[in-house]
Order: structure tokens, then C-alpha cells, then sequence
């Protein structure tokens, strides 16, 4: 991982400093072929022309003023009959050409005056020299120059990242989910060439041992405050055993209900809050023993029965296929307890339907339902229901837990409800 990271980095790096070395060059080409342009255009028709009207002025004043013969520059006259003008020239129009020659191409200049026209002859070569010093050697010693400093960035880019480079090696190769983040060693760092790694590291220490000491303070309380809640539990689901033996009518029989509920969800939630406490996680799942989500329903189907009796629902199971799951048999239960509860809790005097196939369980009722706003904030903690068919019930932690046991196994949960008309649950599985 250590190597991932820094060749990361480093292509990165090396493929800006390639842009930029390709910018350079287009840059570079552009600027030689403009180069050899202008010298072409501008300085040689410029001169081309101030030797043409010299000629004229002096070929004006004297009938008999001698062509211009230079190294780099030969003349013809059309009404010279001791120099003929070359064929390729005759038909050339007044200004600057560029004219194929045996060897290479040439430029003439074509003027005219009193019915003569010059033919000046200017040496390609010429061109080319001056195009080469005074437009393509200063690129070069330019390119190189950008070249160089194009090279030194790089290093000096990849000498001030490299520290940050092994911060994040460090981070990318910690397990967070199999170590406690207090175990980050970073003490390995050399913090004195970067201050930038200085702050990050120091920073990330302090992060770390807050978040350390905050965790360390939630699971202290989620197991004290369940386990000494477990002896105060125990005692109110013994005296309700015990009321149950009488013959108890109306409001004392419903109110007897309503604790044996309450204490049953009281004590789904003391198990649940221990399990988080664990924090168990798809991992943990591979060594559990497949359990049957067919025979599981079931039982719940005829707990709650037994505690929402006073709902007078109906409910229904169809086993398509046997499902089997590997997970803990306590985060099964209250995954599908908490989602079969609410079907009790929010249905009175209607039906709830339970479908099992190879990979899922839908949970369907007829109860009240929510509007968009409920259903976009049923997994929420602590949220409460807005109806009046089920004043004294809501969702608490319930699917809260349920949502965040089903991300942990790496389950799907989906939840389906209209006002008034029932809500469905499917939880998708993975496969075994």
C-alpha cells in the first residue's frame, strides 16, 4: 500500500511535469515557425523593397545604374537583353514569391516601373540563417532554460509532498475496523523537514485521542447502564408474570399488557445496546452458524401475537423458500423484531402478511401508515409517529439500530408506507 500511494503521487506529479514539458515544445514549435515567418515576411520583404527603389531612383537619375549584384543577392532586368530572365520568373505577379528552384525554393521580389521589371533573387540560405539566429537558437536557449526550471519544480514538488505521502501511507495502511484508532503510530514521521506534516500529524493525534476517549466513555455507558438496568427489568417482567396468573379484566388487564410490552422492548433495546457496544460487524458473521429466518419469524409471529393481543390482527406467513443467514442469532432477532413490532403496533384489527424467498423477507401491513415527510425520517432516532391510531407507540431507536445493524452486515433494507394504507419492509440478505 505504501508503494501505491507514493507511485500515486509521483505519476501524478510526472504527468504534470510532462505537460508541462509538452506545452513548452508545442509552445517552442509555434515559435520557430513564426519566427522563420516573420523574418521571411517582414525583414526580407522589407529590405527586398528598399533595394528595389533604390534601383529605381537611381536607375532614374542614370539609364546606365548597375543591377544589384550582392552575395546573397542576384538581379534581373526585362529589358537587359546581355541577362535573361529565368522562365519561372516571367510570369510572376508585383510583390514577394517563394519560387521551387533545382535545388531549393527562392525568393523574388517583382517590381516595375516605366514598363522595366526587376527580378530580385534573394538566397534561401540567407533566409534560413537569419531564421536560425535571431528566431530559433534564442527559443532553444529559452526552451532549455524552461526546461531546467520545469525540472528543478518537479523535484522541489516531490521532495516537499514526500512527507505527506508517508502520512498517508501510514492512514492507508491502518485497519480502523480491526484496530482502535489509539494504536496509530506516527511517532515513525520526520516532522522536522515539513511543517505542514507537523500540523497534520499533531492534529491527527489529538483527533485521535479524543475520539478515542469519547468512544471509550459510550461503550462504559452502554454496558453499565444496560446491565444495571437488567436487575430492574428482570423484576418488573417476573411481576408481570406473576399479575398474568390472575383473572384480570379491562383496565387492569390492558395495563398489564401495555408493561409486558413496554418491558419487551425495554429489553430488545438493553440487547441491542450491547451489541453496539461489541460493535460486531459483517466480519463477525462469517464465523456464526447459518440460522433459519423461516423458523426465527415464526417465533416472533407468535410472541407478538400473544403481546398485541388486544389489536385483534391477523397475520399471515409464506414460505416460499427456507433462508438461511449467517449472523449472530441477537442481531437477527432484533432486526426482525423491531420491523415485525411496529407491523403490530401500528395495525389494529387488520392483517400482517410475512413473505420469505431465497435472499429477502418482506413484511407487509395494513396499519396507518406515513405521509412522504414520516417515511423520510422513520430510520431517524427517536422518531416519533404522527397518528392517532397509535398515540402511545413510536419508533425510538428501533429502526434506527435496525438501519445501522443492516449497513454493518452489508444488508439491504427498504421501506415502502402510504398515509393510511399500510407500510412494507423488505430486508435483502447476502448470499451465504
Amino acid at each position: 500500500m505504501l508503494g501505491s500511494t507514493n507511485n500515486r503521487v509521483q505519476s501524478r506529479l510526472l504527468r504534470v511535469f510532462l505537460l508541462q514539458l509538452v506545452l513548452i515544445s508545442i509552445a517552442t514549435v509555434i515559435g520557430v515557425i513564426s519566427a522563420s515567418l516573420i523574418v521571411e515576411r517582414l525583414l526580407v520583404n522589407k529590405a527586398l523593397r528598399g533595394e528595389a527603389e533604390f534601383f529605381w531612383n537611381k536607375r532614374a537619375q542614370d539609364p546606365d545604374f548597375p543591377l544589384p549584384e550582392t552575395l546573397n543577392l542576384a538581379s534581373f532586368l526585362s529589358s537587359d537583353e546581355t541577362k535573361s530572365v529565368p522562365e519561372s520568373f516571367v510570369k510572376l505577379d508585383l510583390g514577394q514569391h517563394r519560387v521551387a528552384g533545382h535545388q531549393s525554393s527562392q525568393i523574388v521580389h517583382v517590381s516595375e516601373k516605366n514598363g522595366e521589371r526587376l527580378y530580385l533573387l534573394f538566397a534561401d540560405g540567407t533566409v534560413g540563417n537569419l531564421a536560425f539566429y535571431f528566431g530559433v537558437l534564442p527559443l532553444i536557449v529559452v526552451l532549455l532554460t524552461m526546461y531546467g526550471f520545469a525540472f528543478l519544480a518537479y523535484l522541489l514538488s516531490k521532495e516537499a509532498v514526500s512527507p505527506i505521502t508517508r502520512l498517508a501511507s501510514v492512514i492507508e495502511n491502518f485497519d480502523f475496523n480491526k484496530r482502535d484508532a489509539n494504536e496509530l503510530n506516527l511517532t515513525s514521521l520526520d516532522r522536522t523537514t515539513n511543517s505542514e506534516t507537523e500540523i497534520l500529524a499533531t492534529a491527527l493525534d489529538h483527533f485521535v485521542q479524543r475520539s478515542s476517549a469519547s468512544i471509550e466513555r459510550e461503550r462504559n455507558f452502554t454496558r453499565f447502564a444496560s446491565h444495571e438496568l437488567r436487575t430492574p427489568l428482570a423484576v418488573i417482567q417476573g411481576s408481570v408474570s406473576t399479575l398474568e396468573l390472575l383473572d384480570l379484566q379491562g383496565a387492569p388487564s390492558r395495563a398489564v399488557q401495555r408493561i409486558k410490552r413496554t418491558s419487551r422492548q425495554m429489553g430488545d433495546l438493553l440487547n441491542t445496546l450491547l451489541l453496539l457496544a461489541r460493535e460486531e460487524t459483517e466480519a463477525d458473521s462469517e464465523s456464526c452458524t447459518p440460522l433459519s429466518i423461516n423458523d426465527m419469524t415464526d417465533t416472533l409471529l407468535g410472541q407478538l401475537s400473544k403481546v398485541y393481543s388486544d389489536k385483534n390482527n391477523q397475520f399471515t406467513i409464506d414460505h416460499q423458500q427456507q433462508l438461511f443467514v449467517k449472523a449472530p442469532e441477537s442481531v437477527l432477532s432484533i432486526v426482525l423484531g423491531n420491523v415485525l413490532g411496529n407491523a403490530f403496533s401500528y395495525t389494529r384489527d387488520g392483517e400482517i402478511n410475512v413473505l420469505i424467498d431465497a435472499n429477502k423477507i418482506k413484511i407487509s401491513d395494513t396499519g396507518v401508515g406515513m405521509d412522504k415527510n414520516a417515511l423520510g425520517k422513520a430510520f431517524e432516532p427517536f422518531f416519533r409517529a404522527n397518528t392517532d391510531s397509535a398515540p402511545n407507540q413510536h419508533q425510538g431507536l428501533g429502526l434506527a439500530i435496525v438501519k445501522q445493524s443492516c449497513r454493518n452486515y452489508g444488508w439491504e433494507i427498504s421501506l415502502h408506507s402510504k398515509q393510511g394504507s399500510g407500510t412494507q419492509v423488505t430486508i435483502t440478505f447476502l448470499p451465504n
